[in-house]
Parts: structure tokens; sequence; C-alpha cells
């Protein structure tokens, strides 16, 4: 695990290094940088597999190709021997060695045959060719930044903020849709001219010649015929199989490993899997709060992590996070991403204790992500028999929300007996946290006529239109993957563990898991509105169901309850027209009608959602633009 830079197109180790010494948190470990006439490449880092003799950047025998990575290939140790086999010499035993030699045998083709996380940069210096690929998931970053015949790469913004002569402005299209997804979706970063490489897609430089962006992979969430065949009992054998394989192999390291024991399904099960197949004792961790901010799920949530972490024998950890810790650290946690981020923040406090014991972790992320979880998956399926319900009256056809189903009419508009199944984008458009309209009423005049354009709606049809699958809750569950997933979820996992030094890994993941379980009816994955129905099933070998089908509270800090008491001062400090003159974006009068409404009694949550926003990003402005 590492952090990288470097630029095709010049030789310029002076910048590079100074690129890379932004990133020493990725890798305290070592750093090293090399470099020709037209490249340099850098690393920092942390040592996990062959910690004596794995330095990179490496090359072939001859050094006519260099490669870095961030990351872990998890297929190395049957990449090797073939490597071996057809001729090739390797010197150490380091997974990104096999890298030089496989473009050898490759070229550009190379990340087809690799499965990790990881983000990688190859140069062939005999053609003067660069590639860059990231991985299918999109786990690990990377960034890039053209100028003239010269491209920069890094793995986090910061480091080609150093690039000299670049001028930092702000993608205001980035911000836009930045205030209604919580997050800046790839390719775009908030940045005009940074732009990051999206998942399961190479890059490809030649001197004198446009860029060449080509996906290598993709993942198909239309159900396979083979699991329609299946009993569910068969189903749940083969996915347990493909879980315990994903993690047996993420035990690839010459370090001590750990695990995020949060208490629910998904980081239990994972950890479970772990004990049983690890011959010593395991570590575990789990994040609590302090009485004042705890709630009872999160109680729950510790209760089950004691109970899972007894039974399993782990050597188990608490950490707790008082309540002073969000506005003390906020500007840390900002840092970690460069960009504007409203997204969970919590993993950052639990990352910092685990770091202190282990440099490597597996969580339980992707799960809900796969399986289905979260209040867009559970209106999928509902939504679409609307209309059949409107028709029969039969009210398991929109469970779990058949005693709301007012609220299901107005995510539709009032749908009618007569209509075809309801657009999904449309719906899902619903729940962002700022919708178009409120945007133009929030911008400043010149504002609203600079992203005249933008419409995050539109970006959510674009992905919806291009999706193959027919079943409701896949198209959700597929839609967000391809994004939400990627550009919220997999960025705070990366950047708030390798911020603590700390490589984060998840089975579930595994490019072996995520094809079976991409490829799963929706109706095993959310059931007469049981969430995550198979992997419950599954659990259930392992939990008693008092666990399994207890009401889940996400992996998240008790952010609303603070926003809404302790933190007013430090709202309406933050997003006072004085400082929020300093850049001009907004209208000062509608950002102050929002925080009273905020503050008054009964405060709507999406108004809470859309403070968080507001001030999260004048913080980040703050910090980067003044």
């Amino acid at each position: 695990m590492c952090g990288i830079s470097g630029v095709f197109g010049r030789g310029d180790r002076a910048v590079v290094e100074s690129m890379l010494a932004t990133l020493r948190h990725r890798g305290p470990d070592d750093a090293f940088v090399v470099g020709g006439d037209a490249f340099a490449l850098g690393a920092r880092r942390l040592s996990i597999v062959d910690v004596g003799g794995g330095r990179q950047p490496i090359s072939n025998e001859d050094g006519t190709v260099w490669a870095v990575q961030n990351g872990e290939l998890y297929n190395y140790p049957r990449i090797r021997p073939h490597l071996i086999a057809n001729g090739h010499t390797l010197h150490t035993c380091c997974d990104t060695e096999v890298l030089p030699h496989l473009y050898e045998e490759h070229g550009a083709d190379l990340p087809r045959h690799i499965d990790g996380m990881f983000a990688v940069a190859v140069w062939d210096d005999a053609r003067q060719i660069g590639v860059l690929a990231r991985d299918r998931m999109g786990k690990k970053p990377l960034y890039y930044y053209e100028t003239g015949d010269q491209l920069y790469f890094a793995s986090e913004i910061k480091a080609l903020l150093r690039v000299p002569g670049f001028v930092r402005e702000i993608n205001l299209d980035a911000l836009h849709h930045f205030l209604s997804l919580k997050h800046v979706p790839h390719p775009l970063s908030i940045f005009k001219r940074i732009a990051v490489l999206p998942p399961a897609h190479r890059l490809v430089f030649t001197p004198d010649a446009p860029l060449r962006i080509e996906r290598y992979w993709d993942v198909s969430f239309d159900v396979r015929r083979e699991t329609e065949r299946l009993g569910e009992e068969e189903l749940v054998d083969e996915f347990l199989a493909l879980l315990r394989q994903a993690v047996e192999r993420r035990f690839m390291s010459d370090v001590p490993i750990g695990f995020f024991l949060s208490g629910g399904l998904d980081s239990s099960l994972s950890t479970a899997l772990a004990a049983e197949l690890c011959p010593g004792r395991i570590k575990t961790f789990t994040l609590t709060y302090s009485n004042e901010s705890t709630t009872p799920g999160k109680e729950q949530d510790r209760r089950w992590a004691r109970w899972v972490a007894e039974k399993y024998g782990t050597d188990h950890h608490e950490e707790t996070i008082e309540f002073t810790s969000f506005p003390d650290n906020l500007r840390n946690v900002l840092r970690c991403f460069d960009e504007p981020f409203a997204g969970v923040v919590s993993s950052y406090f639990l990352s910092q204790a685990i770091a202190r014991h282990v440099k490597v972790a597996l969580a339980g992320d992707g799960a809900d992500e796969l399986f289905g979880s979260y209040l867009s998956h559970r209106l999928a399926q509902p939504l679409a028999n609307y209309p059949a319900y409107l028709q029969s009256g039969d009210a398991s056809l929109i469970r779990p929300f058949d005693d709301r189903p007012d609220y299901l009419a107005s995510l539709l508009n009032g749908a009618s007996p007569g209509d075809a199944r309801p657009r999904d984008w449309a719906w899902r458009s619903k729940l962002l946290v700022f919708t178009e309209e409120e945007k133009r009423r929030l911008y400043a005049p010149d504002v609203d006529r600079a992203v005249d354009g933008a419409s995050t709606s539109d970006l959510l049809r674009e992905t919806f239109d291009a999706l193959t699958t027919r079943d409701p809750l896949n198209r959700v569950l597929e839609a967000e993957f391809r994004t939400i997933f990627v550009d919220q979820v997999l960025t705070y996992v990366d950047r708030l563990s390798m911020a603590h030094s700390l490589e984060a890994r998840t089975a579930y993941l595994d490019t072996d898991v995520v094809e079976f379980v991409g490829g799963l009816p929706g109706r095993l994955k959310i059931s007469d509105g049981e969430t995550k129905y198979l992997l419950k099933k599954a659990a259930l070998r392992y939990f008693p169901p008092e666990m399994v089908f207890r009401p889940k509270e996400g992996f998240l800090m008790p952010i609303t309850q603070w926003i809404l008491s302790d933190l007013e001062p430090y709202v309406r400090d933050t997003l006072s027209p004085s400082r929020l003159r300093a850049h001009g974006l907004f209208r000062d009068a509608t950002v102050g009608t929002l925080i009273d409404r905020v503050y008054r009694p009964g405060a709507d949550y999406r108004d809470v959602n859309k403070v968080l926003a507001l001030f999260v990003f004048q913080e980040w402005y703050e910090l980067y633009m003044t």
C-alpha cells in the first residue's frame, strides 16, 4: 500500500519528489523516485508485502519498463510462477514487481490480468508510452492533470496542487453536483483541470496524441440464469464459499491484520470467517460514542460486537468518540479529501485507533451496496409495483411502505392505475440533498448563469439510461454501484484510513463475490421488505436471529443531533455573511433563511443535510482557496 505520483512526457524528478512529500501519510516507511528524460515516478511505501525488499518504483530486467502501484494484487501468487516459467527474472517477493513483466507480455492490456485494489502507473521508456489503471471497483484513487504535452498524476489531489503553474479554480459543475450528492462525482474534481480516472479504466499516454481512456472490465447486474435454477440454501453455500475465499485472499500480508467490527452483520460475518481461517487470535476494533452522543442502535452495535469478539476469541478493542471530536477535527478530515465532502467521516477516528495496533484492517464495506440496504434500495420494488397496487389494493406489493402509500405517491407525483412502471431516475433524484430548483435559488446571479447547463438530475438520468438490467432493485443497485458507492463510500474508506497509514480491505468487493451477487435477482436481496435477505440467511449459520434481524443503524456519527443542538454557534459563524462573501457563490439571505429553518422546532432533516453540505463547503474553501 502506497501513495504514488509521477509525470509522463517530462523528466521532472524534483517536482515528483515535491508531490510525493504531500503523500507521506499513505506510506511513511519509505520514499523513492526514479526518472529519465521523459518520465519520473515516485512512491511512498507502507510496507506490507516483502517488507524488506519491496521498494518501488521497480523495473524489468533491463530498466526499460518501470512501474509503481498503490494497493495490493491479490492474484499475485498465481501470476509470479507464470512469469518465471515464461523466462522473466523476478528479484523480490513484492507484488508490484509483476507489473513491468506483465506489461512486457500484455502491453496496455495489463490491468485485465491483475486483480485486487490498485492504482497503477507503468512507463515504457523504449516506446515512450505511459499507462495508468485503476482497479475494477474503484477502491484506490488516481487523479491526473494534463498540461501541454505532459501528464501529471497522483493518489491524491494535494500532490497535483504542487505542480508548478497549476492555478486553483473551482469547477462550478463539480460544486453543483456536490450540493446534491454530498460528494464530487467522477471524473470531475472540485478543481478545474484535475480529473479522476474512473474505476475499471485504463489511460494510455503517448506524446503528441490525445489521451486514450478505455474501460477494461465491467460487471453485469442482469439476473444470471444459473442462479434462477438454484435453491436458496445452495446459493447461500456458494456465497459463503466465495466470501470465505475472498477473506483468505486478503490475508496476503507480512504484517499483522486487524478487523473493523461494528456489530453489524457485514463486518461480523467477515470477522467470523477470518477467525475460522486464521490459526492465531485476530484483533477486532469497534467505534463507540460517549454517553451523551450514543443512541439505542449504537448500544446494540456495541453489545453484538462484544458478543462476536467473545464467541470467536478475538483480541477486542473499543474506541470511544467524544462529542467535541467532530468540530475539532473537521478540517483534518477535509484535508484527507482535498474536496468538499459531506458523507460519512466516523471511520477517521476508528482508523486512527486501529493504526496504533496494525497496518492492515478488513472491513465490511460493499455488502449494503450489493445486497440492498439504503432507502433508495428499499423503495425500488414498491415504487415499481405502485401502479399494480393502485389497481389491486394489495398492500403486500408495496411492503415495507404499505403503511405509507402517500410517501410513495409523493415520489411519483401521484401515479395513476394506468401508468407504466415509474421512471427510476426521476424518483431517485428526489432523494438528493439539494434539488435543481433549490440550487438555483441558492446561487448568486453570476454563478447561476455559469452553471446553467449543469443538472444532477440529468446526470442520474444518463446513468439509469445506460443500464441493461430490468430488475427494479438491481437497476438502483447498479446505478449507485457505478456512482455514489465509488465517489462517496469507497472514497471515505480509502482517505480516512490512509490518513493514518492504515490499509483497509474488504472481502465483499472481491471480483468473484461482486460478479456472483450482482447477478442475483432483486427478490433475493430484498424479500418482502427484509433487506440483505440472502446475506442474512448466510449470517444465520453463524449468529442468532436476534442479532441478524435487529434494526440496523448505519456506521455514522450523530451529526444531525449535533447540528441541531451544540453545533449551532459553529454553523452560524461558519455560514455568516462575512465569511460567505469571501467567494460570493451563494445568496446570503437564502443561506440565512435555511439556517433559521433548521433551528426552529420540528426541523426537517433534509434541511439539516443542506446546512451540512454548505458549511462543509465553506470550511473546505477557507482551507484550499484562501
